[in-house]
C-alpha cells in the first residue's frame, strides 16, 4: 500500500541548503528552470509548501500571504511538481488554510502561464474562479481585490484588470500542444502565453458557514470530475467551447 502524501510549510528564510538543492533539482527536471531564477524567488516569497511521500519531494510551490481588513490574502507563486501532484499539494494546503481561518474570508490568486494548469484549476473551481467561462466581464468588486494584490506585491507586473492579465519579466512558459478548444478560448480573449502574458486566476473562500459549505461542495464536485477525467475532460471542453467570445 502506497504511503500517503504529506504537506509541510517552511518559511523561505529558514530553508536549509540541502532543502534548496532538492527543490532546485526537482525544478530543473520538471521545468528546466535555471538555478538563479529559483534562488531569486526564495528572496521574494515568504513561504514554500512542499508535498512529500516517504520523505521524497514530489512538488513545491512558493507562497505569499498578507492580511487586510481582517481578511486573508494568499498569492500562489511558481509551482513545480511531478505529474499531477500539484493538485494534491494545492488541495491539502487549501484545507489547512480554511481550518486556520474559520469565519474569515480567504482570497486566492495566481498568475497562470500554462494552459493545462488553467484547464485543471477551472475543472476544480468552475465559475467559482475568475475569469469565468462565458462572461468576459469582471465585476468591480473583484477588480478591486485584484488591485489590492497588485498594490501589495511588487512582482505582479502590467496588470490589466479588465482582461485579468499580467506579464512576466521571466516567463517559465514552454509551448506544448493543448486542446484546440482551449486555444480558441484563450485567443478569443487575446491571451498569448508565448509573449509572457499570464491569466490572473482569482477565487475566494467565503467567511459565512453556508456559502463556505457551498464552496466545499464545488471543490468536492471538481475532485470527483478529475477522478473520472475521461468524462470530466469532455465536460470541461464543452464549458470552454461555450465561452468562446468575439470582439473582446
Amino acid at each position: 500500500m502506497a504511503q500517503a502524501f504529506t504537506m509541510e510549510r517552511i518559511f523561505t528564510k529558514d530553508l536549509l541548503i540541502e532543502q534548496k538543492e532538492e527543490m532546485i533539482s526537482l525544478s530543473k527536471r520538471v521545468c528546466k528552470v535555471k538555478e538563479e531564477y529559483l534562488l531569486s524567488r526564495f528572496q521574494i516569497y515568504e513561504q514554500v509548501i512542499c508535498l512529500r511521500r516517504s520523505q521524497k519531494l514530489f512538488g513545491f510551490q512558493l507562497i505569499q500571504t498578507f492580511e487586510q481588513n481582517d481578511e486573508k490574502f494568499i498569492y500562489f507563486g511558481p509551482l513545480f511538481s511531478r505529474m499531477s501532484c500539484f493538485r494534491d499539494l494545492f488541495l491539502t494546503y487549501l484545507q489547512v488554510i480554511m481550518e486556520e481561518n474559520q469565519g474569515r474570508k480567504i482570497h486566492l490568486l495566481a498568475e497562470i502561464e500554462n494552459p493545462e494548469v488553467l484547464f485543471l484549476f477551472k475543472a476544480l473551481f468552475e465559475d467559482y474562479a475568475y475569469p469565468k467561462f462565458h462572461n468576459a466581464q469582471v465585476p468591480d468588486e473583484i477588480k478591486d481585490i485584484v488591485r489590492i494584490y497588485h498594490k501589495r506585491l511588487s512582482h505582479i507586473h502590467n496588470l490589466d484588470v479588465d482582461r485579468m492579465t499580467t506579464y512576466s519579466k521571466e516567463s517559465l512558459y514552454q509551448y506544448r500542444p493543448t486542446h484546440s478548444t482551449l486555444e480558441k478560448w484563450l485567443h478569443s480573449r487575446k491571451i498569448d502565453f508565448s509573449h509572457g502574458m499570464n491569466i490572473v486566476l482569482y477565487s475566494y473562500v467565503p467567511a459565512e458557514p453556508n456559502p463556505r459549505d457551498e464552496f466545499k461542495l464545488q471543490l468536492e464536485h471538481g475532485i470527483k470530475r478529475m477522478a473520472n477525467w475521461k468524462e470530466g475532460k469532455k465536460e470541461m471542453l464543452n464549458f470552454f467551447e461555450g465561452g468562446i467570445v468575439n470582439g473582446v
